[in-house]
């Protein structure tokens, strides 16, 4: 069966929105005529491929797996012409990293290190944001990749690709005063002590938040850095719950404790972000390949 790339093209469009109307505006075209488009692909492949009210649009079934083997198979495409370009042209010699300050300090060293080492002659441009901003950055095209903190949502954007990198442990944490081997933290001790947050908006504050139920309403201090609020960790001015792969080094000097608590506090989970429909440059598929050496 022969099916015009241009319609399958449309229906990616809708299934990256949902919405006939964003799609068209997208693709620069008419909602009529998108709305066209998947009429005559759906009579064509003689299935329904969404499921539409006057309120929303949903995939199908048969929709959602047309959806994903068609998006494959236009990265295929598009990577391929992209590379040809590249070769032809050596202009995508650059790599565009978003990437929170958090994970370019504690996590991502080491794979700036193997980069360096490659010597690819790819220049590294990095930005660093909140873990939303750099998503952000991806979706309006401003970066290619980005290294985040998932976070609620996140998975549910069709535009996104979403490489799973590592687990990370969030601890509570407080100055040496705060030493105690035997004493086990509950909620209300907690509430009882200065707390130090980052401000509204970091994915590190939404998970505080969510651990605790809501309980903070009036921090001590509410910052824009991890590394000062572990500085006022450090001396003593309250506590906070940070991941431990930022405490680790000060735990081991002793300037600061782990406290043990009652609460229930999961794993948060490090991923690499990229859109779904942009081709694999040289220089994201190198620095993907560097991602996925350090995690086996």
């Amino acid at each position: 069966m022969s099916v015009s790339a241009e319609l399958l093209r449309a229906f990616v469009g809708v299934g990256l929105h949902l919405s006939f109307s964003k799609a068209a505006k997208a693709n620069g075209v008419s909602q009529s005529a998108i709305s066209q488009s998947i009429k005559q692909l759906e009579k064509d492949l003689g299935i329904a491929l969404f499921e539409r009210t006057t309120k929303s649009v949903a995939f199908t079934k048969a929709g959602r797996e047309l959806f994903e083997t068609a998006v494959e198979a236009f990265s295929v495409l598009d990577n391929g012409i992209m590379k040809l370009q590249e070769r032809l042209s050596r202009e995508y010699k650059s790599l565009h990293l978003a990437a929170t300050d958090t994970l370019s300090k504690h996590f991502l060293l080491p794979t700036f290190k193997s980069w360096q080492e490659k010597q690819l002659d790819i220049s590294l441009r990095v930005t660093n944001r909140p873990s939303r901003e750099c998503v952000s950055m991806i979706e309006s095209g401003e970066a290619q990749i980005a290294v985040v903190h998932a976070y609620d949502g996140l998975y549910d954007n069709n535009h996104l690709e979403i490489i799973e990198l590592a687990a990370m442990q969030d601890i509570f944490v407080g100055g040496s005063i705060y030493k105690n081997d035997t004493k086990v933290w509950s909620i209300d001790d907690i509430m009882a002590e200065p707390v130090l947050l980052l401000t509204m908006g970091a994915s590190s504050r939404s998970f505080f938040d969510a651990v605790t139920y809501n309980r903070c309403t009036s921090p001590a201090f509410e910052l824009g850095s991890l590394d000062v609020l572990m500085d006022l960790v450090e001396i003593n001015l309250g506590i906070s719950l940070v991941p431990e792969l930022v405490a680790r080094e000060k735990i081991k000097q002793g300037s600061i404790v782990e406290l043990q608590t009652n609460l229930q506090i999961p794993e948060r989970r490090i991923v690499l972000v990229r859109s779904r429909m942009d081709a694999l440059t040289e220089g994201v598929s190198q620095f993907i390949n560097i991602l996925k050496d350090r995690k086996q």
